[in-house]
Parts: C-alpha cells; structure tokens; sequence
C-alpha cells in the first residue's frame, strides 16, 4: 500500500499524523528540498502534503520530486496569506487527465 506522508512543522505535520499520514519533520525550505529528494526515489512513497510557506522557496525540489518521483506531491496552504502554489499543478494535472481546463 503507498505511504502518506507529510512534510513540514509540526503545526502542519500533527494534524495529519491524525489522519494516518507519517510526519517527516523539516523546519525550513533546506530541509523540505532535501527530505523531497530523499522521497522521491522510494518507491513506497504515494502522497507526500508539504506547506506552500516552505515550498515557495525551493521550486526546483518540488520540480525535481514531480519529474522523477514514485508518488504526488501536494501543496498546501499553510499561513494566514494563501499563495496557492499548489493550484496550477492542480489544473494542470486535471486537464492532463481530462483533456481539457475544468479549473479557470
């Protein structure tokens, strides 16, 4: 069965955990870049939920993790000024699955 993880603070990571997802804590962008591409390579690894906060600063980890990795990442929002970072991939992967732009 693939794993959820999440990756982040604990004010993100504790929530989930809840839920069933494995926490994987990283305190800043440095550490989110390097734990994605740990992740990336393990085959296990189904979802894995980071904040935007953090992942704002390390595109290309996120870029790297989308290209090669086993499994989705997914980005939240996480801070009280949303920067929907995650909404284009979003809309990319739905017209990619349904051929067309579902999401203006």
């Amino acid at each position: 069965m693939p794993r959820l993880l999440v990756v982040g603070d604990k004010r993100l990571t504790l929530p989930l955990t809840t839920v069933g997802f494995e926490p994987v804590n990283a305190a800043g962008a440095a550490e989110l870049a390097s734990a994605l591409d740990r992740l990336r390579v393990d085959k296990t690894v189904g979802l894995v939920v980071c904040g935007e906060s953090q992942a704002a600063d390390c595109p290309e980890a996120l870029a790297r993790f989308r290209r090669d990795g086993h499994g989705v990442v997914l980005v939240v929002p996480d801070g009280p000024q949303p920067k929907h970072l995650g909404f284009g991939a979003l809309r990319q992967a739905i017209e990619k699955a349904a051929g067309v732009n579902l999401l203006r």
